[in-house]
């Protein structure tokens, strides 16, 4: 028994943009391509997320493999690296394959177990046959959930929480990070929210925080760039969980803004982070971080609570459970 965990091929350069932009317009279709082409011309935190859980599915002694089209690691070093590659077509009666959101039509074609993760609302759609016996629904946060609930209804999900790794984000202590360095995501976030949160707080003569952008960079890069930031500013009106913002906390980076509508469960206003649902707000929370001891407090909080994401913690003991249940199945 081999577990799949099935991800689109990467496509770059200027031939993939060029395909791009005829194949669809706007949303996640503009990013993806159909579900046969199985292809994506960007590296979503969902992709390197599955990445996570494959690799330690196989720290745990399972025969679990990543699997694409091609049936090659087209991410090289945009991924995670050191994972094994199968073609998708290949698959046998007895695998176990993980069928991300979205391509869950595919959960169909699978004879045999089969998982389909669900990490965005927007990709939650009734597109296959999700009463079988032998599908299981996995989400990733309270709010992915009771949208499974209402789209899937009679099939219960499955927490499966995602994975933060603590050694692409040591945590740095505030006072040895970038005095008054803000990052924000444009590209996850919303550049207009970015914008009118951080124009309200100069206007209302806030002079501490100078914001930096970070915008279509490789993972590594992405990783290296949140060694700076004291904060780091959220703006995303609905996400499945919103991985940056747990990166960010491992990190030692404060975080405010939007939760999300609730799927960034992890901030807790006051607790771990400062939440601020609109840019007005965003721009009162960016001055009150403007305290030392606040942001001291709320880094400190935000740390202690995302340690349960890393690989030793909650996700190996999903691990440890679901390749248990497996074995008597």
């Amino acid at each position: 028994m081999r577990i799949l965990f099935l991800i689109p091929d990467l496509r770059t350069g200027i031939v993939a943009r060029s395909r791009e932009r005829l194949h669809h317009r706007g949303g996640f279709g503009s990013r993806f391509g159909d579900e046969r082409g199985l292809w994506t011309t960007e590296v979503f935190g969902g992709t390197l997320n599955i990445m996570r859980q494959c690799a330690l599915a196989r720290s745990l002694g399972a025969a679990a493999v990543m699997a694409t089209r091609s049936g090659r690691d087209t991410y090289r070093s945009r991924g995670i690296g050191q994972l094994p590659f199968v073609a998708w077509a290949d698959r046998r009666r007895d695998d176990v394959c993980i069928v991300p959101d979205v391509y869950s039509r595919l959960a169909d074609e699978v004879v045999g177990r089969v998982v389909v993760y669900m990490q965005h609302p927007n990709l939650v759609r009734p597109d296959f046959v999700h009463a079988r016996p032998d599908l299981r629904l996995w989400t990733c946060s309270p709010l992915m959930s009771e949208c499974c609930r209402r789209v899937l209804p009679g099939k219960e999900p499955t927490f499966a929480p995602n994975i933060v790794d603590p050694e692409s984000f040591p945590l740095i202590q505030q006072e040895q990070r970038d005095a008054g360095r803000l990052a924000a995501l444009p590209r996850k976030n919303g550049m207009e929210f970015i914008q009118a949160a951080y124009r309200r707080y100069r206007d209302d003569g806030g002079r501490y925080w100078k914001l930096d952008l970070i915008d279509g960079v490789p993972f590594s890069e992405f990783a290296a760039r949140f060694r700076g930031p004291q904060a780091l500013l959220v703006a995303s009106e609905i996400e499945g969980c919103g991985l940056p913002g747990m990166e960010a906390m491992a990190a030692g980076i404060v975080v405010i803004g939007s939760n999300a509508r609730g799927a960034s469960f992890y901030m807790r206003n006051r607790e771990t982070a400062l939440v601020a649902n609109t840019p007005d707000a965003a721009a009162t929370a960016l001055r009150a971080i403007e305290d030392p001891q606040l942001r001291q407090q709320l880094s400190s909080a935000g740390y202690a609570f995302i340690q349960r994401f890393f690989p030793d913690a909650q996700p190996k003991r999903f691990w440890e459970a679901f390749l248990a249940e497996l074995e008597h199945t």
